[in-house]
């Protein structure tokens, strides 16, 4: 899981905006992902990740010898002619300490983008408006959707990004992730944004003693190299690439047969950020395809498609794992209409199937809640006690 997910993030800094997807006219997205990599203390998180983005620092120590020798002729030349050259900047594709207005200078270098790779994203959280009183997740908010995001720098120099393109990286541990929900951000989008990678066994890792096979290792920094130099071509430019009809068919199908409604809050925004990251996965899958195969990408096809579909499905069950974990175990003062009458209904002891039966009865031909739906109730202590296996009380 943690390869697969530093993998798909490390393509997407590659890329940045010099792809886009184009839905239907006006409507094109980019590849950026804010992925978070959970899980306990000695998983390999660091290593996986290390591993993934290689071929990006092997990149970004190209760029810093070019800089070092431009600014070096900089510094003779200014020296010899005493003439005003344009001081020679630091290109970067990965950045892990930054202010905000760092942050924007450098993209305003790399206008493909910027990838915040962090190894622990709860410093990365804790510095949130460590530099001014402003919210800085509402920023992010605004990153992860391409708004245009303008800075006024202590010189005095303000600038403008109009196309943004940030993602984000990192590792956390589980019982640090109720700090990802403070301050507001369980509420405002913050978390719905983030693509969380929660493996389900806790399994302790033994060390292996084979080497990763090198065929492979070069074969994946081709690839990563290749994505990147796809976009050097012009890299104020983006490339728009458009959906098969086949593939935008069975794409729209699938997202109008979605659940319209949810037990859970959350529930909802959650699904309509992760039907957007379909979008930006199937392109990421797509370019992956096109460059092991030597094409050129024209458009998205059904099985990047489906490759997506499945990615949303992943996350998704992830995404609520989370939110059961740092879930607020009190719902009196937020309890919806149904969580109410579900409540009522439940007698004072039951059994799971009994609950079941009561709060998935159909209404209009189809169970007002899901099984997975009510089990997930079912945990709010608050509420309920369970007594036994498969048996509860209601404490209300």
């Amino acid at each position: 899981y943690y390869i697969g997910a530093g993998i798909l993030s490390a393509a997407s800094a590659s890329i940045g905006k010099s792809f886009k997807l184009e839905v239907k006219h006006g409507w094109l997205e980019k590849v950026n992902l804010f992925m978070v990599i959970v899980g306990q203390p000695g998983d390999a998180k660091t290593q996986a990740l290390k591993f993934c983005f290689n071929p990006i620092q092997i990149k970004e120590s190209q760029l810093f010898t070019e800089y070092e020798n431009q600014l070096a002729d900089y510094e003779k030349n200014n020296q010899e002619s005493k003439n005003n050259e344009k001081k020679p900047i630091l290109k970067r594709f990965l950045m892990s300490d930054f202010t905000p207005e760092a942050l924007i200078l450098n993209h305003s270098t790399n206008k493909r983008g910027i990838c915040i790779y962090v190894d622990e994203l709860n410093g990365w959280l804790k510095n949130f408006n460590r530099y001014n009183n402003s919210s800085e997740a509402e920023t992010y908010l605004s990153l992860w959707s391409g708004t245009q995001i303008t800075t006024d720098r202590a010189s005095g120099k303000s600038l403008r990004l109009e196309y943004p393109c940030i993602s984000v990286i990192g590792s956390t541990q589980i019982s640090v992730l109720k700090d990802f929900g403070k301050d507001g951000r369980a509420t405002n989008g913050f978390m719905d944004r983030l693509l969380f990678v929660y493996p389900s066994d806790e399994k302790v890792l033994r060390w292996n003693i084979q080497d990763v096979d090198k065929v492979l290792s070069n074969k994946y920094t081709t690839l990563i190299h290749n994505l990147i130099d796809l976009g050097e071509k012009d890299p104020n430019e983006s490339k728009v690439v458009t959906i098969e009809n086949e593939a935008k068919e069975y794409l729209f199908h699938w997202q109008n047969h979605r659940p319209d409604t949810f037990f859970f809050g959350y529930e909802r925004s959650i699904e309509i950020k992760l039907q957007q990251y379909v979008l930006r996965f199937a392109l990421i899958l797509q370019l992956f395809e096109s460059i092991a195969n030597d094409k050129p990408i024209e458009q998205v096809n059904i099985n990047a498609i489906k490759g997506a579909i499945k990615l949303f499905d992943y996350f998704y069950h992830n995404a609520i794992q989370v939110r059961t974990e740092i879930l607020k175990k009190n719902y009196f003062e937020t309890l919806t209409e149904l969580q109410k009458n579900i409540l009522d209904e439940l007698p004072k002891t039951f059994t799971t199937a009994e609950g079941i039966k009561i709060a998935c009865k159909p209404i209009n031909d189809k169970p007002r809640i899901s099984e997975r739906q009510f089990k997930t109730y079912l945990k709010d202590i608050k509420l309920f006690k369970r007594l036994a296996h498969g048996s509860y009380e209601k404490i209300v």
